[in-house]
C-alpha cells in the first residue's frame, strides 16, 4: 500500500506529465493538503523528494514551482538520455536471452498494429513497452531508474509539445526496427547507434524540442 507521501508524490508527477501543471507553474500546497486530506508535512516532503529529481523548483519566500528549463539544459537532458539509451541497447544485445529475443519481437510487432491504424496514443504506449523490454534485457536497474528519472523530466515536452505526434509515428516504428534488427544480430555496435539515432532523430528532435518549448535560450 501507497504512502500518503508516495500519493501525493504521484500526482503531482502525473499532473506535470500531462501538463495540467506547466513548466514555471506554482505548486499550491494548500490546495495538495486538502485534496489528500492532509497536513503541510506529507506535502512538503513529497515535493522536496521532487525537488531532488529536478522536477520542482524551490524558491526562497516565494514557494515551489514545475521546474522550467532553459534551452540549454533543455538540449542537454536530451542528449543525455540519447546516449543512455544507447548504452541499454548495447547492453541488452549483449545480455538478452533467445525468449527475451522473441519477446522484443513481439513488442515491436504489437507496436506496428498501432502504426497501421493510425492510433498515436496506442503507439505511445506500445513505445514505452518496447523500451521497458530492452530496459529488462540490459539488465542494469540503476541505469533504467535513472532513463525513467530523466523522461520524467521531458515528458511535457515530448508528448504536450508534439515530438510524438502523427507523423512522427512511423519513423519511430521504421527506426525500433534497425534497434531489434541489431540486436537479433547480437552486434551491440550497430544497437547502440540505432538507438541514439531513434531517441535523437539525426539531431531534428532536438530542435524541434527547443523551438517548440518556447523557452529561453539561456
Amino acid at each position: 500500500m501507497q504512502s500518503l507521501q508516495d500519493q501525493i508524490r504521484e500526482s503531482v508527477v502525473s499532473a506535470i506529465q500531462t501538463g495540467a501543471l506547466r513548466p514555471g507553474a506554482q505548486i499550491d500546497e494548500k490546495a495538495l493538503a486538502d485534496e489528500f486530506d492532509s497536513s503541510r508535512t506529507p506535502v512538503r516532503e513529497a515535493l522536496l523528494m521532487l525537488a531532488a529529481q529536478g522536477l520542482i523548483t524551490i524558491v526562497p519566500r516565494a514557494g515551489m514551482f514545475v521546474h522550467k528549463p532553459k534551452a540549454a539544459e533543455l538540449v542537454a537532458m536530451f542528449e543525455t538520455l540519447a546516449e543512455m539509451e544507447g548504452v541499454v541497447a548495447r547492453l541488452a544485445t549483449q545480455r538478452i536471452s533467445p525468449a527475451g529475443k522473441k519477446v522484443l519481437m513481439q513488442a515491436h510487432e504489437a507496436a506496428g498494429v498501432h502504426v497501421e491504424q493510425g492510433d498515436t496514443a496506442g503507439y505511445i504506449e506500445a513505445n514505452r513497452k518496447f523500451h521497458d523490454v530492452l530496459y529488462q534485457a540490459a539488465a542494469n536497474p540503476f541505469l533504467a531508474e535513472q532513463i525513467v528519472l530523466l523522461r520524467r523530466r521531458l515528458a511535457i515536452y515530448w508528448q504536450q509539445k508534439g515530438l510524438i505526434n502523427d507523423a512522427r509515428v512511423p519513423s519511430s516504428y521504421r527506426e525500433h526496427g534497425y534497434v531489434v534488427e541489431a540486436v537479433i544480430a547480437g552486434n551491440p555496435d550497430a544497437a547502440a547507434e540505432a538507438m541514439r539515432t531513434h531517441i535523437s532523430a539525426g539531431g531534428k528532435a532536438i530542435a524541434d524540442l527547443v523551438l517548440l518549448a518556447g523557452v529561453e535560450a539561456a
